[in-house]
């Protein structure tokens, strides 16, 4: 059977397992996590779910140093789904740094996200560098990080695949061969703006009231669309596994910033751009999107977006410039105060 790791144990690694449990192929999926009980629950409840399902795949918990993990799984291909910074906080721990995300964006969490990414995808270029390495920590982002840092990663899941998964629905497609969907994370949510919204092609021609498409979508809970979301992404994930064929939408494809639609055939990876679009248009659309979530990486830096400057010039102002992608670890440990001290303090409006 092929391998794959799947790095964490929260929702979303919970919602890929659990989905690749009973849709996958016959792999074999080793859960790598820090909680003893928590891994070898995950695996517990995907075996049942596989053994009900008939599918073949097996699961085996994991604990213990990554490098190592790594290097005895030997998977054919790595999922992260680990961060130090949950998307869910505001709901149960709001603060004074709930609030500074909420104000300035998601993207000035791109540290914590970036810190996973790039310790996972260093370890497994050690352990085992022939594998595929698809990172679901924030890939609009953090990606084109990796990408800067000389990390090799394939793409990411959920964000622009979740929004292409609920415009086939809305729209009654059997699926996305005609259908491509240029998308940042940002666009989770809807835009101030039309001119702002993400960008819809069927059959070649560009869709007008995209906003109205994705309302269901955006009214759902996000904690409830960790299950589009895992599903999504092990369609992505045993296409890899198996060589298959499979048109859809990524986020950080080869380490471009944002989301694009793309082909997945024998383990390549294209963009599936739609006519009269070329790959630097639909780059400088995603940087346009990127500012409004907060935070920009191009080339070798990351900058921060007029409102999380503005944000962090009140709280930190040291750091409201940006950093070098090769100087993560300071930018981590200057964040990690920051989220420290915030964290003691009422939330605001």
């Amino acid at each position: 059977m092929t391998g794959l790791a799947v790095i964490g144990t929260g929702g979303l690694a919970r919602a890929v397992c659990y989905a690749l449990a009973v849709t996958g192929p016959p792999a074999q999926v080793t859960v790598i996590g820090r909680d003893p009980a928590r891994t070898a629950e995950v695996c517990h409840i995907s075996m049942v779910r596989a053994a009900l399902a008939g599918s073949g795949a097996t699961f085996r918990p994991v604990t213990g140093p990554l490098p190592e993990a790594l290097a005895t799984a030997a998977p054919a291909g790595v999922l992260l789904a680990a961060s130090s910074q949950s998307p869910w906080e505001s709901l149960g721990s709001p603060s004074a740094w709930t609030s500074l995300l909420r104000r300035g964006g998601f993207g000035l969490t791109l540290p914590f996200q970036a810190e996973a990414a790039l310790r996972a995808g260093t370890a497994l270029a050690d352990a085992a560098p022939a594998s595929w390495f698809v990172n679901a920590c924030f890939p609009d982002a953090v990606n084109p990080v990796l990408a800067a840092c000389g990390v090799p990663v394939l793409c990411g899941i959920g964000n622009a695949g979740l929004l292409a998964a609920s415009l086939q629905t809305a729209l009654g497609l059997a699926d996305q061969r005609e259908l491509q969907v240029l998308a940042h994370h940002v666009h989770l949510h809807a835009p101030a703006s039309p001119e702002d919204e993400a960008r819809v092609w069927h059959r070649g021609r560009p869709l007008a009231d995209v906003g109205t498409l994705l309302a269901a979508q955006r009214a759902a809970q996000r904690t409830e669309l960790n299950h589009v979301t895992g599903l999504t992404a092990a369609r992505v994930l045993g296409c890899l596994l198996t060589g298959g064929d499979l048109d859809t939408a990524l986020p950080g494809p080869l380490g471009l910033p944002g989301g694009y639609p793309v082909r997945l055939t024998a383990g390549r990876l294209d963009l599936r751009l739609p006519p009269g679009l070329d790959r630097a248009e639909a780059v400088a659309f995603n940087q346009r999107s990127a500012v409004r979530d907060g935070v920009v990486v191009e080339g070798t830096r990351v900058t921060f977006g007029p409102a999380a400057r503005e944000e962090l010039a009140r709280v930190a102002p040291d750091l409201a410039d940006g950093f070098p992608a090769a100087d993560l670890d300071p930018a981590v440990t200057a964040f990690s105060q920051l989220r420290d001290r915030l964290r003691d303090l009422p939330a605001y409006h």
